[in-house]
């Protein structure tokens, strides 16, 4: 059993090898990311609370859960915090066949950069299954009808993808 007080500053320990994450972190990545799904949490711009309190953004979403998924490991995330645009240029191995807990990296249709970044599920019936944290008006009646943490999915030919990524830890 682990607790979230093992979660330790990842850059102190200088001397490291980094690796593609094991399987096995990245299951418990996922869970984490169930937890907060289940939690009730909302979006916040920057946010990056443990599980028990509401607001976080989405590149906290996957901080957390990887740092959660780390406890009473030999592994490490190489930052403490970034955005979802580093994690995709900086901190993960691009992969055409993402596995559960693989990262998501997505963006505003037409455009190229990486701006949103959720948590891999699956892919099943032409569509891409996922959890991330984001605000949004789906109904325009200016009112969030998505707020916070949620599993949700696109269809595999939506060009909000960017790709798919296999997150880099330390050890």
């Amino acid at each position: 059993m682990f607790s979230c007080s093992n979660i330790s500053n990842t850059t102190e320990n200088k001397n490291t090898t980094k690796t593609d994450c094991p399987t096995e972190v990245k299951q418990r990545a996922f869970n984490f990311a169930e937890l907060y799904a289940e939690s009730n949490t909302e979006y916040e711009l920057g946010g990056q609370d443990p599980v028990r309190a509401i607001k976080i953004d989405c590149s906290g979403l996957i901080v957390m859960c990887y740092k959660y998924a780390m406890v009473d490991t030999k592994y490490s995330l190489l930052f403490d915090d970034t955005t979802a645009y580093n994690m995709y240029t900086k901190y993960s191995t691009r992969t055409e066949t993402p596995g559960k807990g693989d990262l998501v990296f997505m963006g505003e249709s037409g455009s190229n950069t990486v701006t949103h970044i959720a948590i891999f599920e699956k892919i099943e019936n032409g569509n891409v299954y996922f959890i991330d944290s984001t605000q949004k008006d789906t109904d325009g009646d200016g009112t969030y009808d998505i707020n916070g943490v949620t599993k949700r999915s696109y269809s595999t030919t939506n060009d909000k993808i960017k790709g798919y990524g296999i997150m880099m830890v330390q050890y």
